[in-house]
C-alpha cells in the first residue's frame, strides 16, 4: 500500500487494483480535516463523540479530494456482525449524512451497481476490499474479532458466486490496515470465540510471555484461502493502526476516545 497526497487529505491506495482502470478505491487517513483534539484530524465517523458537523465537513473534503459526489456514498451501521447488504443505485447517499440512514445492522457491503462509493469505518478492525473483474462485483467488509470468528469475509465472497456468480479463484483482495499482531492482545474470551476454527485458531493466536496475542489480519487472509482466492490475488497493508496514530485512528491507541477512516471502493 502506497500514501497519495490529495488536494487537502492524504489517502491509502493498492498497487493492486492500479491496474483495473473501472474501479477507483481508496484508504483515508486523519491527515487533513477539521476535527481537533482525540478526532484529528479527518474523522469521518458520526458514531463518535465528535461534533456531527464538523464530521460532514470532513467528508465533503474527502469527497471532493477524491471527485466522488459525497451523494454517491453509502455507509453500514456496523454492529461487529457478519451480516452482507446488497447495494444498489437506490441506496445511494444512505449514511453518508447522518447515521440514521446508513445500511442497519451491517458489516459488509457488495454491489455492481456504478457510481455507488460503498465504504466501511475502522479503527483498529480490519478492512477488506474485495473485486471480481470478469463479473464487475465490489465489497467492503469490516472485520473486528467478532466478524471474523463468525467468518463475515467467507460469507461475502459466498454472496458474490452465488448472487453474482463470481468465481472465488478470480477474485482479487486487499487487506487494509489494521492492528497488528504485535499489539493486539485478547483474552480467552475471544480464544474461546475461534474454537470452531479447529486447526486454523493455532496459526492465528500466539504467547508473548503471558499475554495472548491475535494476528487478525492473517486469520482474515486466511478466511479468503479457504473460499478458494488464489493466494497471488491478497495484498496485505503492513501499517499497524496502533504503531501509526499519525496516519490512522487506534481505538486501543486512544483507549476507545477517537475518530474513524473510512476504506471505500467504486465502480465508475
Amino acid at each position: 500500500m502506497k500514501f497519495v497526497q490529495l488536494k487537502n487529505t492524504v489517502i491509502g491506495r493498492f498497487e493492486l487494483f492500479e491496474s483495473f482502470h473501472e474501479i477507483t478505491h481508496f484508504i483515508s487517513t486523519r491527515v487533513g480535516g477539521f476535527s481537533s483534539g482525540d478526532f484529528a484530524s479527518l474523522n469521518l465517523g458520526y458514531g463518535t463523540e465528535d461534533d456531527a458537523e464538523t464530521v460532514t465537513r470532513n467528508r465533503l473534503l474527502l469527497a471532493e479530494d477524491l471527485g466522488i459526489p459525497l451523494d454517491w456514498f453509502v455507509f453500514p451501521r456496523q454492529t461487529h456482525s457478519n451480516h452482507v447488504y446488497r447495494v444498489t443505485n437506490a441506496d445511494r447517499g444512505r449514511g453518508s449524512l447522518d447515521r440514521e440512514t446508513a445500511i442497519p445492522d451491517t458489516d459488509a457491503l457488495v454491489t455492481n451497481a456504478r457510481h455507488t462509493c460503498i465504504v466501511v469505518q475502522v479503527a483498529d478492525c480490519v478492512p477488506v476490499l474485495l473485486f471480481a473483474p470478469d463479473q464487475r462485483v465490489i465489497a467492503v467488509i469490516h472485520a473486528g474479532w467478532r466478524g471474523t470468528a463468525s467468518r463475515i469475509v467467507s460469507e461475502t465472497v459466498r454472496n458474490m458466486q452465488v448472487n453474482y456468480g463470481c468465481k472465488p479463484a478470480e477474485i482479487f483482495a486487499a487487506i487494509g490496515p489494521s492492528i497488528q499482531q504485535c499489539c493486539y492482545q485478547v483474552g480467552d474470551d475471544v480464544y474461546e470465540a475461534f474454537a470452531h476454527w479447529n486447526g486454523d485458531r493455532q496459526q492465528i493466536f500466539h504467547r508473548h510471555h503471558s499475554m495472548l496475542m491475535l494476528d487478525l489480519p492473517m486469520a482474515n487472509r486466511l478466511l479468503l484461502l479457504n473460499e478458494g482466492v488464489n493466494p497471488e490475488n491478497i495484498v496485505m497493508a503492513p501499517h499497524c493502526t496502533k504503531c501509526t496514530p499519525e496516519y490512522f485512528y487506534s481505538s486501543r491507541f486512544s483507549h476507545g476516545n477517537t475518530g474513524r477512516f473510512v476504506v471505500g471502493m467504486m465502480l465508475w
